[in-house]
């Protein structure tokens, strides 16, 4: 699990709006086509091919991909998969109706306040997820790093972001964080290291920020 993720780090040219958007990812991925707007969403659909590093084909994959009209390029893209490549349960992080899941929740939300687009996000996710998926799928699942799901993620969430697994030091941090009024760099971290903050989780601060204090109060509950 990536807390910052630049995903524009393989992308040479910019992307002002949607149209310039859609224009990159049709011209990048021919197996997709624009299916306008549906219900509020933009719509992608299509193949989607998987290809090694001289750009060989690896395997192709059906899927749909839309996002949030309203909310572009505030809203994280939502990709399902509408073949039967991949069983769809739990373990491959995938819904009965083909919706993957590939990132906690609180992670979108950060990417979600800097804004992504659909390109970026074709570039880096469907490229991770089916190539993890299919590294699983053919019996090497021990040199992944796979993230856990629902309490036990949100678990594994914060003991990424702040480098421990001390359910005091976690606790300590979220219950301190959660009761500033405001976030000042030279007040003591949290954590209770003896440091300033700008010197310690000051990092994690800006992370949570994306993530309201009452849903962060809610998951105190896990460290007790």
């Amino acid at each position: 699990m990536q807390q910052a993720i630049n995903l524009t780090l393989n992308r040479n040219f910019k992307i002002r709006n949607f149209e310039e958007d859609k224009a990159a990812i049709i011209s990048a991925n021919p197996g997709l086509k624009y299916l306008g707007v549906v219900e509020g969403f933009h719509k992608f659909a299509g193949s989607f091919y998987l290809k090694n590093d001289k750009g060989e084909l690896i395997e192709s994959f059906n899927i749909v991909i839309v996002v949030n009209r309203k909310k572009y390029p505030n809203s994280f893209p939502l990709l399902f998969l509408t073949d039967d490549k991949i069983e769809k349960n739990l373990d491959n992080h995938l819904s009965k109706d083909g919706l993957v899941c590939l990132e906690h929740t609180y992670n979108l939300n950060k990417i979600e306040s800097g804004g992504i687009r659909v390109y970026d996000f074709i570039n880096h996710y469907l490229t991770k997820y089916f190539s993890w998926v299919l590294v699983k799928k053919y019996g090497r699942s021990e040199i992944l790093d796979e993230y856990q799901h629902h309490e036990k993620g949100t678990i594994q969430f914060y003991q990424e972001l702040l480098k421990t697994t001390d359910k005091k030091i976690i606790y300590q941090f979220l219950e301190e964080y959660c009761h500033q009024i405001k976030t000042k760099q030279n007040s003591m971290c949290y954590c209770g290291s003896g440091k300033k903050l700008k010197k310690c989780h000051y990092e994690a601060v800006i992370m949570l920020k994306a993530t309201s204090k009452k849903i962060i109060l809610s998951d105190l509950k896990l460290f007790l």
